[in-house]
């Protein structure tokens, strides 16, 4: 009756009671891929779904409500589900797809934020207007303005890093940055203490700029990875310590 699902389900926190609803929510999902069904679409009712997918109304429901949960659908009163525009934002926004439950897990983000900002730093350098350029060079005078005690407010760093991403004109990026920053910011309150960007780390945002300005994408990619290592191995230094601290009072 269905396909084999590819991606399991069960790693999302999605509301589906059943290992039926499941597939018919992939089914569906199929037929949004295909093109089968568009934006705007009223989706066949429960009833005439339940008859398709030959199963009972309760499974059709439990789907229906997932695809509301996720902004895919929408349903009207009185009329039935629609179908919604599909952004990255309300997928992501929508799904607790990263649990901040571990220090692995801030890891793990640092590492798809490396993927996203390397790649946006490439674009930034060959994409960037004057305008771009001007907002990512006013980010880093903020930062450089704020280096007082040798430490800049982490929240200007970021500044300059949404400027980057803006300079690389594309909107799944952007969107999926957006995101992440999120994530990170509530996983660094909850696992460290790092607020501040220091001198070292100055130095790697003007590298950053300077690539972007010259329209180098492979120095402004380098130059980010660079950083965003140097960035990584401060944050993993910070969980060792932290870690160590725990065992060394736990004993």
């Amino acid at each position: 009756m269905f396909d084999d699902a590819t991606e399991p389900l069960d790693r999302l926190n999605l509301p589906v009671e059943s290992a039926l609803s499941r597939q018919v929510f992939r089914k569906i999902r199929q037929w949004i891929r295909e093109g089968r069904l568009k934006e705007g679409d009223l989706l066949p009712s429960e009833r005439e779904l339940a008859k398709v997918f030959e199963t009972s109304r309760v499974p059709v429901r439990e789907a229906l409500k997932v695809l509301e949960f996720m902004g895919i659908a929408e349903r009207v009163a009185g009329k039935g589900v629609y179908l919604r525009r599909i952004s990255v934002g309300n997928l992501i926004s929508n799904i607790d797809f990263l649990l901040m439950s571990s220090a692995q897990n801030l890891m793990d983000l640092f590492e798809a934020r490396e993927c996203l900002e390397i790649q946006a730093a490439r674009l930034a350098a060959a994409r960037r207007t004057e305008i771009d350029l001007s907002d990512i060079k006013e980010a880093l005078e903020a930062m450089e303005q704020n280096l007082t005690a040798a430490a800049v407010p982490l929240g200007v760093s970021m500044d300059f890093h949404a400027a980057v991403i803006a300079a690389s004109h594309n909107m799944v990026l952007g969107e999926l940055s957006l995101y992440l920053a999120d994530w990170l910011r509530l996983a660094r309150d909850q696992f460290l203490e790092l607020s501040k960007v220091h001198e070292r780390g100055m130095s790697d945002h003007r590298a950053i700029y300077e690539a972007i300005r010259e329209s180098d994408g492979e120095r402004a990619a380098q130059a980010m990875r660079t950083h965003l290592t140097r960035t990584r191995t401060v944050i993993e230094d910070a969980l060792k310590a932290q870690l160590d601290s725990r065992e060394g009072g736990a004993r």
